[in-house]
């Protein structure tokens, strides 16, 4: 488990540190799996569902556009995207 720093830095430039400012100033999670379901979804204008199928279950999207751009986004070749 990672540490985090206790420093208040707030403190040193006047200011007291909160719980609500401790939790804003801590990093952004990474969550690759999420992140990659999000970027298909937004670029190809399908919902949270869809994208989840496609990955998940290895149902194929109709339009070609869709299989184009998971191709650009993960640097699949198309016709080996859903060969498992």
């Amino acid at each position: 488990m990672e540490t985090i720093n206790n420093s208040n830095s707030s403190a040193e430039k006047g200011q007291i540190m909160t719980l609500r400012s401790y939790y804003k100033n801590l990093p952004e999670p990474t969550h690759p799996k999420k992140a990659l379901i999000n970027s298909i979804a937004v670029q190809c204008g399908v919902t949270l569902a869809t994208a989840r199928n496609w990955i998940l279950y290895g149902i194929r999207p109709d339009k070609p556009e869709h299989v184009r751009i998971i191709s650009g986004i993960t640097g699949i070749p198309a016709e080996n995207l859903w060969n498992d």
